[in-house]
């Protein structure tokens, strides 16, 4: 763990000497680090308890197919229940990234490229509270097209919506 006077030595533009903000692409990295780390064990888990309801779907495809009608029902079909996965991996993200923020300054993809989520007032770890509201914003600017999180490469503090609302910056010691 880092003293907070490594992040925040009071008023002054930028963060606090020997340390930067993130940038866009190493956050990236990190993203797609914690996607692998989230994402395939939750894939493999969705095909292990739908396996079977996704051949026979793509069996009745292929009957109707093979005899020329367009099927108005399949028995067994997955997608009614994709959105129940949806709404577990939503859960299961907002677990992980809360936990991880609040609790150990960064996600683990964020941790393996030394990157710190800290508040943006006093450079120490943030809260439940305030790693619940950078979720939150973090749902606004995927839904936004993204862009919220594209606004990291423009903003000189390199905060993207969802710090600002949080009012959090990511930094790692350089």
């Amino acid at each position: 763990m880092y003293p907070v006077a490594t992040y925040y030595s009071g008023p002054q533009q930028g963060p606090a000497p020997g340390i930067a903000y993130a940038g866009f692409w190493i956050r990236v990295v990190a993203t797609i680090i914690d996607s692998i780390i989230v994402g395939v064990p939750f894939l493999i888990v969705f095909f292990i308890a739908e396996g079977s309801a996704i051949t026979t779907y793509s069996d009745c495809l292929n009957s109707a197919a093979a005899t020329g009608t367009l099927p108005t029902t399949c028995e067994g079909s997955f997608f009614g229940s994709i959105g129940y996965f949806e709404l577990i991996a939503l859960v299961v993200e907002l677990a992980y990234l809360v936990v991880l923020w609040s609790q150990f300054g960064g996600t683990l993809g964020q941790r393996m490229l030394g990157l710190h989520v800290v508040e943006a007032a006093a450079g120490r770890n943030i809260g439940i509270g305030r790693a619940i509201g950078r979720f939150a914003g973090y749902v606004i600017s995927g839904v936004a097209l993204d862009i919220g999180f594209i606004w990291v490469a423009f903003d000189p503090q390199k905060q993207g919506w969802h710090d600002k609302i949080a009012s959090t910056f990511v930094v790692r010691k350089v």
